[in-house]
């Protein structure tokens, strides 16, 4: 049975965290179940209340995460950002350990977001590269099959806006259409581009928030340093929604079973 794991403690970010890996579960045609560590192996901790299965294990919460979530029927994780509204940002310390070494999809939820039942719109930023474009494919294609509102972000630098986004409207229709035919692999006519100029690592929250979008996805080399790198942190610093995460394919991950739901495309 596929599921997508929701790993939770006696915080305030556990409530939005199962919320969250339900309307993800239907997204992927998974069931949700959840994981509650606790700081000490056997020290139980009072844990929410939920009709979801949970199981419950003492340990490191890192490693009993990681752990939980190679399991090969896990397609998603999901976990909080931080355990208070006012915690650290972008993330806390398990958030961050975790987020950079499971190589499957990953939601950081912060704890004052109320997640709706089901998705309704995705926000999904596209760099204009391959890789991240191959990355976020498996997603479009199961907001396709689910008829959700998948809104593309293309953020230009001040210095690479066409110079015809002004004057020439038939010019710049062409433009995004040539865009989104060769950077949204499926076809989906729920699919409509927002461009915006600006900066990639300060802007995502802003769209996020004027699309009314109820999930940013987005696609990353699992790094915290570098340009994608600052693009996650700052928007999961900034952004009120859950962030869903989608390692960038790497030759060496290539080569080995499945990358999760992503992987398998005969499955989708």
């Amino acid at each position: 049975m596929r599921t997508v794991l929701a790993a939770i403690d006696a915080d305030s970010c556990a409530e939005p965290v199962l919320q969250t890996a339900g309307a993800l579960a239907d997204l992927f045609d998974a069931a949700p179940t959840a994981l509650h560590v606790h700081g000490r192996a056997g020290a139980h901790s009072a844990r929410p209340v939920t009709t979801m299965p949970v199981h419950a294990t003492g340990g490191s919460p890192v490693g009993r995460i990681v752990a939980a979530a190679d399991d090969p029927s896990v397609v998603a994780l999901v976990l909080g950002a931080r355990a208070e509204p006012s915690g650290p940002r972008p993330a806390g310390h398990v958030a961050l350990a975790v987020m950079t070494q499971v190589r499957k999809p990953v939601a950081l939820v912060p704890p004052e977001v109320v997640p709706p039942p089901r998705f309704s719109r995705l926000l999904v930023p596209l760099d204009g590269t391959h890789e991240s474009s191959l990355a976020l494919d498996d997603t479009v294609r199961l907001a396709h099959r689910h008829q959700l509102e998948v809104v593309v972000l293309h953020i230009h630098s001040p210095d690479s806006t066409p110079v015809f986004s002004d004057h020439e409207p038939h010019a710049a229709r062409a433009w995004e259409s040539e865009f989104l035919r060769r950077h949204v692999m499926t076809p989906h006519e729920r699919v409509s581009l927002l461009r915006r100029v600006g900066v990639a690592a300060s802007d995502i929250a802003t769209a996020a928030s004027d699309t009314l979008a109820d999930l940013v996805v987005l696609a990353w080399s699992q790094r915290v340093t570098g340009g994608r790198g600052r693009v996650v942190t700052e928007t999961l610093a900034h952004t009120s929604i859950p962030v869903l995460l989608l390692p960038i394919p790497t030759p060496r991950a290539a080569d080995a079973p499945a990358r999760g739901a992503l992987a398998s495309r005969h499955r989708l």
